[in-house]
């Protein structure tokens, strides 16, 4: 079976970079090439005009260099961006000629090739950017952005903050249209589930799980209850105001104030704008509520602090199933986590994790309290979220679910299309 992905991140085995990003994407290929039936093809955006299609392995690896003109540049809609995707990916269509495309997210152009070619298309839901504009912190308004940068003395400024306010609008926009054309949907919560049923009524759904970097499949680390003293907490991935930088620094704030002995780590880049902001508008630094930002590490540097840690903590306003708190489970750590899109799909609440409310800081930081005091408790988290993440992230089993979603839509699309 010929098998064509899009994707926007460059996967690591074509040009390694050491960064973590797009792991899950990594994880699953690395699944799909152990599948002999899979001829594997992956288009993605690449970002130099040197980079060359290669073939590591079997898989034909297909960089997309996308050119604009000067004026194109400074586009204040996805439009321009979404034709070049189109036209860039109908080409390699063409020639690929396969039996089914896989596209990772709703939220990139690549979903409008629908209207094109007849040859079967099924879309992995990762976000969507119609739920993520609709879930944005109290008091972090395009307004708020405008009076922190003083738009009104500089007009440049102002157009900035202006023109990424219309980038989203016609980015949700072309989402929908992606949402309206494509018929067949692979996720793996309650959530992607009922925003696929809701945004596409009819739609066909399959349930494949997510595949997770060898290197916490395969670590001999595990969690093990810490010794009694400073509460360790860690999150990942708190990069854009979508992700709760907010109800991070209020809840470490509140622990400060009532004299807790904490430190809080935070791996990946966070932006410095996102930062500066939301030190602004909350009158506080991280540094001075014990938030130490450590930028991207390692997948084997994330595990040691994983592993040496109280809790881990997600603060995020929109998710689905963050990789995050699944490779924090699959280590055993006791997780606490907003409880917002799917996350209540992997962590069951009072089973193998806590979930508050999102915006809640008081009851974030009641719930990092008394589960930081309560050992029995977090042992029999973690046994829980071990055992169930173990069984959830099976590579066997998500090959089997993945092969079994191909073979059923390239048997039966021409039912849905007759």
């Amino acid at each position: 079976m010929k098998v064509l992905w899009f994707e926007v991140t460059m996967p690591s085995r074509y040009e390694n970079q050491g960064l973590v990003i797009g792991g899950w994407q990594d994880s699953l290929e690395k699944v799909v090439r152990k599948c002999p039936s899979i001829d594997l093809t992956i288009a993605f955006e690449g970002n130099d005009e040197q980079q060359k299609t290669k073939v590591i392995d079997g898989v034909t690896y297909i960089p997309i260099i996308l050119k604009y003109t000067k004026k194109e540049q400074k586009h204040w809609d996805w439009n321009i961006y979404a034709q070049r995707v189109f036209d860039e990916a109908k080409q390699i269509i063409e020639n690929i000629q396969p039996d089914i495309i896989h596209i990772f997210g709703t939220e990139w152009p690549f979903g409008l090739v629908a209207e094109y070619t007849d040859i079967p298309i099924v879309i992995h839901i990762q976000g969507s950017i119609v739920f993520y504009n609709n879930s944005v912190p109290l008091g972090y308004s395009i307004w708020d952005e405008m009076i922190y940068l003083k738009c009104w003395k500089h007009p440049k400024r102002l157009r900035n903050v202006w023109r990424k306010y219309k980038l989203s609008e016609s980015r949700s926009l072309m989402e929908r249209k992606i949402w309206d054309t494509v018929h067949y949907y692979m996720g793996r919560t309650y959530w992607d589930k009922a925003m696929s049923a809701i945004m596409h009524p009819g739609r066909k759904y399959y349930h494949v799980n997510e595949a997770l970097r060898d290197e916490f499949l395969n670590t001999k680390c595990s969690w093990r209850i810490p010794s009694m003293g400073k509460i360790r907490l860690i999150s990942t991935g708190c990069s854009t105001f979508w992700k709760g930088p907010d109800l991070l620094i209020k809840t470490a704030s509140i622990l400060k104030d009532l004299k807790v002995d904490f430190e809080w780590v935070v791996a990946g880049k966070m932006d410095e704008s996102v930062k500066k902001f939301v030190e602004y508008k909350e009158k506080l630094t991280y540094s001075q509520c014990n938030i130490h930002l450590v930028g991207f590490v390692q997948p084997t540097e994330l595990i040691n602090y994983l592993c040496s840690s109280t809790i881990y903590v997600s603060t995020s306003y929109v998710e689905n199933s963050p990789n995050s708190i699944c490779e924090a489970q699959y280590l055993g750590v006791p997780v606490i986590a907003t409880n917002v899109g799917g996350v209540a799909s992997i962590v069951r609440n009072c089973v193998d994790g806590l979930l508050v409310p999102a915006n809640d800081p008081w009851q974030m930081a009641y719930s990092i309290l008394t589960l930081a005091k309560d050992t029995q408790r977090m042992l029999e988290f973690s046994k829980n979220a071990r055992e169930f993440a173990k069984q959830r992230h099976d590579p066997e089993q998500i090959a089997q679910d993945l092969l079994d979603c191909y073979n059923d839509i390239t048997h039966n699309d021409y039912e849905y299309h007759s």
